[in-house]
């Protein structure tokens, strides 16, 4: 069937103008059965009043091949109930009025008796196949309707371009369809419905409860269906997987029940509607998707090419910055030393930063592997104080170090940035003059570092952030990056540890780091 014939079709069984609309619902006048009985008493009657003037001309065995022609035409257009009852008045009106003798139903010959037992029968056969001829063309073009309908509703669904034009199609879809005012409702707030692309279609009284059965129990309910039928129009759920599940809403102009045709139309526009939706979602997930992960690629090769780029520079700035400190010339004023101090301590800073944002890097890429060695934990803590020696300055170190603790396979590199990142961190975000505590104990089978102070502590709202990369909380200082914490994470978890953060009774914040005692020679087994 060719699209054009498909438009026909449907253009012949979907009224849409005022003409078709009129002729559509006369055709639901003549299916009618009361109807259709009256059509069958008219029928004979009108017969047995034409055979009163041509039976003196063809005799009376010719006329019961009329009866018999009109019974055949009648079942062309009437159901099997009225068929039978235009067959029976049929055979006793041929009987009674042009059978000899006339106006009499006694049969004077056997003869007679077996043609109107045999023209009941062939009119009754007759009848009854025509109908069932009739009934099957029915049923085949119903499926026709059914399949050209899901076939227009899948193509109009397909060629949507966004959310905005699918409910639109769908919209006019039904209303082709079904003969009706279409409507798509979403609830909102309180129990409250909307309807998109559909201005006449007001939701209250009997309506509204109509749409809160549905989205409660989700079955239909309103006109022409088990609940809530008293409402004007009918309302139907859509298996979607959205929540809250989305309605579909039908105000027939049919004055007549909802056919079980009608029905699995509608259920099968439903879980097309559905899949549609479904298809849409998950379409604008995957280009979500795909936009955040270019994002991320773009902006790692950024970061990656903007931090190998900017160490030869920053090589530079420090070899010259010592040079000139190195050289200590009497020439040089107190501003001028100064200005030196300050660009090594910049050039300190920047390199410390484009470090971060490299290790950064390797940790989301994956090309963090520990190269664990033997280690002694009091030589790890020395290393980190004294590289955070000029930023704890201003502050009160404690180091509590047991003499009993054990050698601990670990990468002393990556440990050491550990701890050199929050004492950083403990430093950067405590006013000078407080005291900043490092404690290094061993538990059971775990290590077990932490770092303490005793500024403002960490915002309750931070707190399950704050080892995010490029988070910082609202109060914090400038000057920090907020790559720091989220190294101490990843280079923690690549041992096998983890970290944790919290806030101390006392005022201040505790960052502890564990690590498996364990597991370190499966580390070591699997780096080699």
């Amino acid at each position: 069937m060719t699209e054009a014939e498909i438009k026909s079709v449907t253009a012949g069984t979907v009224p849409a103008s005022g003409t078709q609309v009129t002729a559509h619902r006369r055709q639901m006048q003549r299916q009618s059965p009361l109807y259709q009985y009256a059509l069958a008493l008219a029928a004979v009657a009108g017969v047995t009043l034409a055979a009163f003037l041509f039976t003196p001309l063809v005799g009376a065995h010719a006329t019961a091949l009329v009866f018999l022609l009109a019974v055949v035409l009648l079942a062309l257009i009437v159901e099997r109930g009225p068929i039978l009852l235009a067959a029976a008045l049929s055979a006793l009106s041929w009987e009674y009025f042009f059978l000899p003798p006339v106006f009499d139903f006694r049969l004077q010959h056997f003869e007679d008796a077996m043609l109107v037992g045999m023209y009941f029968v062939v009119a009754l056969v007759l009848g009854q196949l025509t109908a069932r001829i009739r009934a099957q063309q029915e049923l085949e073009r119903s499926r026709e309707e059914h399949a050209t309908g899901l076939y227009l509703l899948t193509r109009e669904l397909s060629q949507a371009a966004n959310s905005e034009q699918l409910i639109e199609k769908i919209v006019q879809q039904l209303e082709q369809a079904f003969n009706a005012r279409a409507a798509f409702i979403v609830s909102t707030q309180d129990n409250r419905f909307q309807s998109r692309w559909t201005v006449d279609f007001p939701l209250l009284g009997a309506d509204h409860e109509a749409l809160l059965w549905v989205a409660r129990t989700g079955l239909p309910a309103g006109r022409f269906s088990e609940h809530v039928n008293e409402a004007v129009g009918l309302y139907y759920p859509i298996a979607s997987s959205e929540r809250p599940r989305p309605i579909l809403g039908l105000r027939l102009r049919q004055t007549h029940s909802f056919s079980a045709r009608q029905r699995n139309l509608l259920e099968a526009f439903s879980q097309q509607i559905a899949l549609a939706l479904d298809r849409n979602r998950l379409n604008q997930v995957a280009e979500k998707a795909r936009v955040l992960a270019e994002s991320e690629r773009m902006s790692k090769t950024l970061l990656d090419s903007m931090s190998h780029e900017m160490r030869t520079p920053i090589a530079a700035i420090r070899s010259a910055a010592g040079n000139l400190a190195a050289v200590a010339e009497p020439s040089f004023s107190p501003f001028q030393q100064q200005m030196i101090a300050e660009i090594e301590e910049a050039t300190e800073r920047l390199n410390r930063l484009v470090g971060n944002v490299l290790e950064a890097s390797r940790l989301e890429s994956g090309n963090v592997r520990p190269r664990l060695n033997d280690c002694d934990v009091a030589e790890l803590v020395h290393v980190a104080v004294a590289e955070t020696e000029k930023q704890l300055s201003h502050h009160k170190l404690s180091v509590a170090l047991p003499r009993s603790l054990p050698l601990v396979r670990m990468d002393f590199v990556l440990m050491q940035q550990v701890l050199t990142n929050l004492l950083s961190n403990a430093a950067l975000h405590t006013p000078p003059g407080t005291t900043i505590e490092l404690c290094a104990k061993a538990e059971t089978d775990t290590l077990i570092l932490s770092v303490a102070d005793s500024g403002p502590g960490i915002p309750p709202e931070s707190l399950a952030r704050v080892f995010d990369k490029f988070h910082r909380a609202r109060n914090a200082p400038t000057g920090g990056t907020g790559l720091g914490l989220s190294l101490v994470k990843g280079f923690a978890e690549a041992h096998g540890g983890s970290v944790a953060a919290a806030n101390r009774p006392g005022g201040g914040a505790i960052f502890t780091v564990r690590l498996p005692l364990q597991t370190n020679h499966s580390l070591a087994a699997a780096e080699a």
